[in-house]
């Protein structure tokens, strides 16, 4: 009898941290998944890059604005990058806008 109340303490343990490790790490991919499932909701998608002033290859940060409309996802992009730098207080760092492009709603749509 007791050895079975030891082993079911050992298996509620083991369960413990399977599922504690399962939600602190079974989440961490979830931005791109975001991304993806907008890439299908809207139709185009606006890119912005963080860049330092003194160092211009290395991108610090890429933001990315997703709308219906191409002017409000460029507009919007541009917005998110500046507000950013607002948040965090950096200093010499500069916004490009890279671009808007067509999402795969528009590739794969019917309509």
């Amino acid at each position: 009898m007791h050895g079975e109340l030891v082993l079911l303490n050992i298996m509620i343990k083991i369960n413990f941290f399977l599922i504690l490790s399962l939600v602190l790490f079974g989440c961490n991919d979830m931005n791109s998944t975001k991304i993806i499932d907008k890439e299908f909701t809207f139709n185009f998608k606006g890119q912005v890059n963080l860049y330092s002033v003194n160092n211009k290859r290395n991108i610090i940060k890429k933001f990315y604005e997703f709308s219906n409309h191409e002017y409000l996802a460029r507009q919007n992009v541009k917005i998110t990058c500046l507000n950013f730098i607002k948040t965090q207080n950096l200093k010499d760092v500069t916004c490009k806008y890279m671009g808007t492009k067509f999402t795969e709603k528009i590739l794969t749509s019917l309509d």
